[in-house]
């Protein structure tokens, strides 16, 4: 690994104006957030796609600029982590690149490429023994689960029924987008963000008690994640149980005081109930 990262550093070093592009992607993100406050808008996805990019180009030094920022100012997932260790390593911080791999592997304990990416670190560090038990979880994790395949390959199937799920969704076909987001979860139950596109898309399909039971169980193990609360709100209000969407809204309203969709949410209520008494 030493003189493969040491070549791809004398390409990543001269590339200032790489950085300078990743500094000024960074320094937008962060006046946008400040401005657009009650939008609630995660930037995070954005700048780990434009590190991947960085990363692609051996802009290793960019990449782990905007990969900082992504795990300090915001939620973080395992990826960005994951890449950032990659970064780190290929520009000679390789203890720094462990507790990247560390902090991957805390958003995500299955996560095998990480444990690999860890191992690799470690052995250049002259940590054998540490290096050797990352390899063997690694090694455990790659042997089949109750999927029936490897963890590694059930999670990119899972995102890739999820992926084209949302393809079908956008398209209108909403039975067909039910039935990627059902097949995913066959693969990933624990995965709740399949479970609310899954609650959502039956929303709009008018399937309401399906997306009650539906978004009820990603509330039993996420019961502040708002996106879940407005959505479940919703499908009360929409099989006309007003007074479970109001005690929902409201609960949403005190976890989340600043979120201005609460207002509109609470407000058509309030409308929908005086019709109904002046019916």
């Amino acid at each position: 690994m030493g003189g493969t990262r040491k070549s791809l550093c004398a390409t990543a070093l001269p590339v200032r104006s790489n950085i300078s592009v990743a500094w000024s992607a960074v320094t937008a993100w962060r006046l946008e957030r400040r401005w657009r406050r009650g939008a609630r808008l995660e930037a995070s996805p954005n700048l780990l796609s434009l590190a991947k990019e960085r990363f692609a180009v051996r802009d290793y030094h960019g990449a782990a600029l905007l990969l900082t920022s992504v795990t300090e100012e915001g939620p973080a997932f395992a990826d960005a982590f994951n890449l950032l260790g990659l970064s780190l390593a290929m520009v000679d911080r390789a203890d720094d690149a462990v507790a990247a791999f560390d902090q991957a592997l805390r958003v995500n304990p299955r996560y095998v490429e990480a444990y690999l990416n860890r191992a690799v670190v470690l052995n250049h560090l002259g940590r054998e023994d540490e290096a050797r038990v990352s390899m063997t979880r690694a090694a455990e994790l790659g042997a089949p689960d109750e999927s029936g395949y490897p963890a590694v390959v059930a999670n990119k199937l899972a995102n890739a029924h999820l992926s084209l799920g949302h393809d079908y969704r956008a398209a209108g076909a909403l039975e067909l987008a039910i039935a990627q987001y059902r097949r995913a979860l066959e693969l990933r139950p624990q995965f709740n963000d399949i479970r609310l596109a899954l609650g959502r898309a039956l929303v709009e399909h008018g399937r309401h008690g399906e997306a009650v039971a539906v978004l009820d169980e990603v509330l039993r193990v996420r019961p502040s994640w708002l996106d879940a609360m407005l959505l479940r709100g919703l499908a009360a209000y929409l099989q006309g149980d007003l007074d479970a969407a109001g005690t929902i809204w409201n609960d949403a309203s005190m976890r989340h005081p600043e979120e201005p969709r609460l207002e509109i949410y609470r407000s058509m209520l309030e409308r929908r109930r005086q019709e109904m008494s002046d019916a």
